[in-house]
């Protein structure tokens, strides 16, 4: 259940124009996603946010709009804002929207505003729209439904990112280190953290949780425990890795399996994880050990 509220931005219809002033009043409705019938914004109108796991790794954002109206409606602009996000999330290119369908939409993220450190600001989706339908244009808002707590979520991960950033470096190996071969063969990524040169930051690498891919050699995630301080010396984190299973679709379906989320704590009481990449020459290296260990190739 979502409910309606009379929007910010005045929006006529030319429809409307010309047959005279409209009284708005706001309405409750039941839908599957949030919405609010705006002065000249098709009532049919919803707007949803979320992410796909590949959405997540390229930094995006899916708007996805929704029309449950018996008429198609062409939206020609498409703004996001958020209090938790920095201006700039536009859609100029139009797109149409057939009656009982939706669109999913794919923007770049803006940066995240991570606020003062004691108030954060409320994970929160506002969609303004200027569509086109066969009796006119329109603008209003939605406020965008957000199941899955997306924009929550990603305001964590990139203040935790701001706050570790401050602190020192996480940085994936260029590439593996490996000893042996065949199902002999062992392997180990080598972490290196360079902390900031001065500052009072710190933060604690509490463990690396394993992947579809990938696995500690003597269990399934490695715990650490490691403190990090700025102005404190570089350091190595060693992490001997193993197959998580000897599948050879695993590496065919793959997608997350060679980026490690490292859980962390940080002193400026954020937590939370943080994802590394591997570079394409270090994932090569962990598909080739992963195959050869795994009698694979």
């Amino acid at each position: 259940m979502s409910r309606a509220r009379l929007t910010r931005r005045l929006a006529i219809s030319l429809a409307a124009a010309l047959a005279g002033a409209m009284t708005v009043v706001g309405l409750s409705a039941c839908a599957p996603l949030a919405r609010i019938p705006a002065a000249g914004l098709p009532e049919s109108l919803s707007a949803r946010v979320q992410q796909g796991r590949l959405d997540i790794e390229a930094h995006r954002l899916v708007v996805r709009i929704e029309n449950d109206g018996d008429e198609s409606v062409t939206v020609e602009r498409l703004e996001l804002e958020s209090p938790t996000l920095a201006p700039g999330m536009v859609r100029d290119e139009p797109f149409e929207v057939a009656p009982g369908d939706a669109l999913q939409v794919r923007m770049p993220l803006s940066a995240s505003n991570c606020g003062d450190g004691e108030v954060t600001p409320e994970p929160e989706a506002t969609i303004l729209l200027d569509v086109a339908t066969p009796t006119g244009r329109a603008s209003g808002e939605l406020i965008a439904d957000d199941p899955h707590g997306t924009l929550a979520r990603v305001a964590n991960s990139d203040c935790l990112a701001e706050s570790v950033e401050r602190v020192a470096a996480i940085e994936m190996p260029e590439h593996l280190r490996t000893t042996g071969s065949g199902a002999e063969q062992r392997a180990f990524i080598d972490v290196e953290v360079v902390p900031a040169a001065s500052g009072d930051g710190s933060f604690v690498i509490d463990r690396v949780y394993g992947t579809t891919l990938l696995n500690a050699e003597g269990g399934v995630d490695w715990p650490l425990d490691a403190e990090v301080a700025a102005g404190s010396a570089p350091v190595t984190i060693t992490l001997p890795v193993r197959p998580a299973r000897c599948d050879a679709h695993a590496i065919a379906d793959d997608k997350r399996g060679t980026i490690l989320p490292f859980e962390i704590r940080t002193g400026d009481g954020r937590e939370g994880r943080l994802d590394r990449s591997s570079g394409d020459t270090l994932k090569a290296e962990l598909y080739a050990y992963y195959g050869e260990r795994c009698g694979l190739q």
